[in-house]
């Protein structure tokens, strides 16, 4: 088993009240392929006990069989701002963007705040992944989808995604985690002969004083240690955003992930 290092344990302190609202930038307005929102009549739509955001991306529409990305927003935040990352995104998939279980700010939250407590972080992670995970395979079962679902999400949102690859792997088929860690409690010592492993392709910047970076890289060895297929493409000078550089990578590995999903289901 990788154990927490002084590193990681210096991760965990991004997590104290005073972090205050995490949320990455709003990207420009672009000339991407006309997208379309599911508008329920009343309320947003729940799966799970879950509430959600959907919107298709290239012009699909809402009743085709798309590739599934859930989008997990970080503290503070809400599928109202976080779903505009999506702007930019050309190829035909569905994309569900869940609202965090607790209030924040003016927006919400998925785990308690711990500060310098992995236990607390690991607990916390594990409880919010337990509800994602149930949510995946409702909307699996209720959307008309193609491949299994690609999980992506920006600091806690990035948390979980990493979280749910190594609690709930059957229900991801790749992960896109940004600015995020894995609680260190929760790094796997062994995997299995033949469970399923889903690629992780992880996005941080080297200046984040938050989610520190360091945290992101013990993560990504302890699952590469254990036979992930995991990698982390770093960014100098970068903090707890999603910069330009970084959007742009983000969004070449997702249309990727998803025209894999669509493929692997005709």
């Amino acid at each position: 088993m990788i154990h927490a290092t002084g590193r990681v344990l210096l991760a965990l302190v991004w997590l104290a009240p005073a972090c205050g609202r995490d949320t990455p930038p709003e990207p420009p307005p672009s000339s991407a392929a006309p997208r379309t929102e599911a508008k329920p009549a009343s309320g947003p739509p729940e799966a799970a006990g879950i509430r959600y955001l959907e919107r298709v991306t290239g012009g699909a529409a809402a009743t085709e069989r798309l590739p599934l990305v859930v989008a997990i927003h970080g503290l503070g935040d809400r599928p109202e701002s976080f779903v505009r990352l999506f702007d930019r995104i050309e190829g035909r998939m569905r994309v569900v963007v869940p609202y965090g279980t607790s209030p924040y700010s003016d927006g919400f939250s998925w785990f308690p705040l711990a500060r310098r407590d992995p236990a607390k972080l690991a607990e916390g992670t594990s409880l919010a992944a337990d509800g994602l995970a149930a949510m995946l395979e409702e909307l699996e079962r209720t959307r008309p989808t193609r491949g299994r679902p690609i999980v992506t999400g920006f600091s806690q949102g990035g948390m979980l995604s990493f979280t749910l690859v190594v609690k709930h792997p059957e229900r991801v088929g790749e992960a896109l985690p940004l600015a995020g860690l894995l609680a260190p409690p929760l790094y796997p010592s062994a995997w299995p002969m033949g469970k399923v492993a889903p690629p992780v392709h992880a996005f941080h910047g080297d200046a984040d004083t938050m989610v520190p970076h360091a945290g992101a890289t013990e993560t990504v060895r302890a699952l590469v240690a254990v036979g992930f297929s995991a990698e982390l493409t770093t960014y100098p000078g970068v903090g707890h955003t999603v910069s330009a550089s970084m959007r742009g990578d983000w969004q070449k590995a997702l249309e990727a992930a998803a025209q894999r999903a669509a493929a692997s289901s005709p």
